[in-house]
């Protein structure tokens, strides 16, 4: 049995629960009981190739492995798709409109609106909408919308990971709305966002690799400012800090200079430089990242970073 079945057996059963019952406790008896997360994930960390080739499949095999350890810890507010980023419908456009939104859309399932782009009240299925426009038979007008949609489900944002797995599991549910502790909306989270915590991006026709990132010629990668900290760790093993305070790349750069920079600023932080290249009122738009290594390889060649002095 080698080293990474045992983690991936033993991992999953903290995440799938009483079905792994008996190989979490065959495995737990062989790692020291006293301190058995710690001792699970020293192992993870010296899960090594010392074949080169290897390399990236075993980087991307510890980060699973660690993603798994790390479900209980990691909300679905800090994963979800932000309600300014939500596909959303307006229930009282005609039935006409609506259909051709969700034929339009990327996504199978939309939610519905009322009065309020946060009022929902309703999520429509892609599916059960083309049944209800074949029984229809050509009469899309008379659609009643309501009818065809699902109640709403919603969460709280402190939720972990690891409790919103088994609640969908339970419901048999793919798809739930993320709320505060008042009620507001704030997003959307999916059985795929947990999923992707796990392996990485899950990409299909419809998707792009790594949303909102763009690698540049010089080494560099202009970023969005929406763009989680997690997904840029996991996708470039990179070390950038995922603190309570702020999720996102923009929400770093705020926390550590604290301030909003204005455009043009540039921040050495945790072995990157950052610049400052798009900001739209108090929001960091795009951000452009330097590993500090690349920074210092263009002076020695004499190509001077922009902006390269801190304010």
């Amino acid at each position: 049995m080698t080293l990474l079945f045992i983690l991936a057996l033993l991992a999953s059963g903290l995440a799938l629960g009483a079905a792994a019952v008996p190989a979490v406790a065959w495995l737990r008896r062989r790692i020291r009981p006293d301190d058995f997360g710690e001792a699970l994930r020293s192992a993870i960390e010296e899960h090594a190739s010392t074949d080169a080739g290897d390399a990236a499949e075993v980087r991307q095999e510890r980060a699973m492995l660690r993603s798994i350890l790390d479900l209980a810890d990691v909300t679905v507010g800090e994963v979800m798709t932000h309600r300014r980023h939500m596909a959303t419908v307006d229930i009282d456009l005609p039935p006409g409109d609506i259909v051709d939104a969700a034929l339009a859309s990327e996504y199978t399932r939309l939610p519905l609106w009322r009065g309020d782009p946060d009022n929902i009240i309703g999520v429509i299925h892609a599916k059960s909408l083309l049944r209800a426009v074949r029984a229809a038979r050509g009469q899309i007008e008379s659609l009643n919308i309501e009818r065809v949609a699902t109640k709403p489900w919603f969460v709280p944002d402190a939720t972990s990971l690891l409790d919103q797995l088994e609640a969908f599991r339970k419901r048999r549910e793919h798809f739930a709305l993320v709320v505060d502790e008042y009620g507001s909306l704030l997003g959307l989270v999916t059985l795929e966002d947990i999923l992707e915590e796990i392996v990485g991006d899950i990409t299909d026709e419809l998707d792009t690799h790594v949303a909102g990132v763009y690698p540049q010629p010089d080494g560099g990668y202009i970023i969005d400012g929406t763009v989680t900290v997690r997904d840029l760790n996991r996708e470039f093993d990179w070390g950038l800090p995922d603190e309570e305070d702020y999720s996102t790349i923009a929400g770093l750069v705020i926390h550590e200079s604290r301030h909003i920079p204005e455009v043009g600023q540039t921040f050495t932080f945790f072995g990157f430089l950052f610049e400052i290249l798009k900001r739209q009122r108090n929001q960091i738009l795009t951000v452009r990242l330097m590993p500090a290594t690349k920074v210092e390889r263009r002076e020695k060649t004499g190509a001077e970073p922009r902006n390269k002095n801190n304010p």
